[in-house]
């Protein structure tokens, strides 16, 4: 981060206004704390102030309307690749959904503080069409208190963030070097994790073809839809599938624990979310579980039968 704040304090606001578009497009940027660190050590001057928020805004919400607009006209594929990005898609995408399904446009400005939810919040309205003024402000909004708090924080924790500065600056290297080590080792643990995940399911996953042919048996497969309840209704569903969450996950074991085929699907890459459940299910009892690949997507594309009511 030093290395940016450097670029920062070399460019001025052009470096500010890159960064935050940079950020909000989805790279990994620590905007916040740049804005933070920034208004630390700038004079405090009103006008200053003003204008290092302006820009910041005009950045963030610049890069708010790129992904809305794709989202809008590219739908899910946008999602997707973003997903391939993201160190938790299940949750971001299922979180994002849920947010603006129960609270509609104004929840824009509480994702705009979340990690991975600001950048998928805005592809996701544009996903569900949200009318491009009611975007446009909550985006604004989002942007002007996120980046207010920021240059605030930076103003009052002024003598405070000097003095971190001033400790880094005195460990040199070092201290750099620490900060890239724990963020090294997150971003390690978090690939670990959804690694051993796919690992464990990518063996073990039924083809489109696989579950039609198990259709047309008598004991007929359980089939779970591991998206959250808005995609289910927006996009459709497998005729049959069940809605499986985390709320209702100790149900869904005990009524189809002996069941000898329960397949599940998503809508995400690598079907990251439908792995997920059936770990989870697995846990619970259910002893053949499987993913289905491609999830509903490859489905729709093989032909198969999608629901919306």
């Amino acid at each position: 981060m030093s290395t940016l704040i450097d670029l920062v304090q070399t460019f001025g606001l052009p470096m500010i206004l890159l960064i935050t578009l940079l950020q909000s497009l989805g790279l990994p940027l620590p905007a916040f704390a740049i804005l933070v660190v920034t208004a630390a050590v700038m004079p405090p001057n009103a006008a200053d102030i003003g204008l290092l928020i302006l820009t910041g805004v005009l950045g963030t919400f610049m890069g708010d309307m790129v992904l809305y607009y794709a989202g809008k006209h590219y739908g899910t594929r946008v999602l997707a690749r973003l997903c391939k990005i993201s160190l938790s898609p299940d949750s971001c995408v299922s979180s994002s959904g849920d947010l603006l399904d129960r609270y509609g446009s104004p929840a824009l400005t509480v994702a705009k503080f979340v990690p991975g939810l600001s950048t998928i919040a805005p592809v996701i309205a544009g996903v569900y069409h949200m009318r491009l003024r009611l975007f446009g402000f909550f985006s604004l909004i989002a942007a002007i208190i996120y980046l207010a708090s920021a240059v605030l924080l930076g103003n009052v924790f002024r003598r405070q963030v000097s003095s971190i500065l001033s400790t880094l600056s005195d460990y040199g290297k070092a201290g750099g070097l620490i900060i890239l080590l724990a963020f090294g080792v997150y971003i390690l643990f978090k690939w670990y994790q959804r690694r051993r995940l796919l690992r464990q399911f990518n063996v073990d996953r039924v083809t489109v073809e696989d579950l039609l042919a198990l259709i047309q048996q008598e004991n007929l497969p359980v089939i779970l839809d591991a998206r959250p309840v808005d995609q289910r209704v927006r996009n459709g569903f497998i005729p049959g599938s069940i809605a499986v969450d985390d709320a209702n996950l100790s149900e869904i074991a005990d009524r189809y624990g002996h069941n000898n085929e329960v397949i599940v699907y998503c809508s995400c890459p690598n079907e990251i979310t439908a792995a997920k459940y059936a770990d989870q299910l697995r846990k619970a009892g259910i002893r053949r579980i499987r993913p289905l690949l491609g999830g509903i997507d490859e489905w729709a594309r093989s032909g198969g039968v999608v629901l919306f009511s």
